[in-house]
């Protein structure tokens, strides 16, 4: 199972207020392999370190849990150990862009 268009959108919207750069989905979502109740939505972040973060990022994944109806696994791209990466690298689909 894909992400839906309407979720995409929702993940669209709620990233255009924050400070995030790019936001991409990896994993079962990413690969078509989801099973609906039973697997989680992984987002990998690229933050944007020039504007205030402070404490917003450790609310991110709560308030997507919330957004979406469903476990959500929020990661960033300085956070990832470099083992893990490149399996990531290999799935993950951009689904946010900010503008400049």
């Amino acid at each position: 199972m894909a992400l839906s268009t309407h979720d995409t959108n929702l993940l669209r919207e709620y990233f255009a207020g924050k400070p995030v750069k790019r936001a991409y989905l990896f994993g079962s979502y990413a690969r078509d392999t989801a099973v609906k109740g039973a697997s989680d939505i992984d987002i990998l972040l690229e933050l944007d370190y020039s504007k205030p973060i402070g404490m917003k990022f450790f609310s991110f994944q709560r308030e997507l849990e919330d957004l979406l109806h469903n476990k959500v696994d929020v990661v960033t791209s300085d956070g990832i150990s470099q083992y893990v990466l490149p399996y990531i690298e290999r799935d993950k689909i951009l689904i946010y862009e900010a503008t400049a």
